[in-house]
């Protein structure tokens, strides 16, 4: 029993983890094409709580299975990633990889895929947003010409301004990510391990976040010169 309560402390702490600093934003009149696309489960609230629940019932089964509570919890964690929080992770990836090598590899694999979804997140993102800027030059110049039609520019904000909305969301969720890898590769470097390589896969995912970050601000700046009364 007291096994089990270990498991679900970790499943409860992967839960807490992964709502900290947001409590994630409603996909209501979000563009399907974000919302329904196979990107949106990446970096989302439902994910990492999909994680902690997953962890936690492997973790149990393993436990009931009569497997020791050590590498039940760390095979429970398994696919989790860093959405564990950094300090679950680097202990968990410690107590599985005493080679310092062989965990920098690891990290080096569980990093590059967290780019991969950014990147995946960002080319979805690009195309509603490239469609969000093309309907505001219009409302724009609807104003100018007092030709607008006021029902339709207020539809057509309010799901311009859930899209922000939700990728701002997802793009708070990408810099905790990034902000754990730095802590990761400080706690590494701190144990002696060369971090170099790490450390360059880190860089490579923050320029991918930036990209994301600058087309929401894009977006944002014209959504902002938009006034329908």
């Amino acid at each position: 029993m007291n096994k089990i309560i270990v498991i679900l402390t970790l499943c409860v702490s992967l839960i807490l983890t992964g709502c900290q600093g947001s409590g994630g934003v409603s996909s209501r009149n979000v563009d399907p094409a974000l919302a329904k696309s196979n990107t949106a489960k990446f970096f989302s609230k439902s994910a990492w709580q999909s994680c902690a629940i997953g962890a936690g019932l492997g973790g149990i089964g393993c436990v009931l299975a009569g497997g020791k509570t050590g590498v039940c919890i760390a095979s429970a964690a398994v696919g989790c990633g860093v959405m564990m929080g950094a300090n679950y992770y680097l202990d968990n990836k410690r107590a599985e990889y005493a080679d310092a090598e062989m965990r920098l590899d690891v990290y080096i694999q569980d990093i590059q895929q967290n780019t991969y979804e950014v990147q995946a997140v960002t080319e979805t993102a690009k195309a509603v947003l490239d469609k969000n800027l093309a309907t505001l030059k219009v409302l724009n110049n609807q104003i100018k010409k007092d030709t607008l039609n006021k029902k339709q520019a207020q539809n057509d904000l309010v799901q311009i301004d859930a899209n922000i909305a939700y990728l701002q969301d997802k793009l708070q969720r990408m810099r905790k990510v990034e902000n754990d890898w730095i802590s990761i590769s400080s706690q590494e470097r701190q144990s002696g391990m060369n971090v170099s390589k790490l450390d360059k896969q880190i860089s490579q995912l923050h320029k991918q976040i930036a990209v994301l970050e600058n087309q929401i601000n894009l977006v944002t700046k014209q959504r902002s010169a938009v006034k329908v009364s």
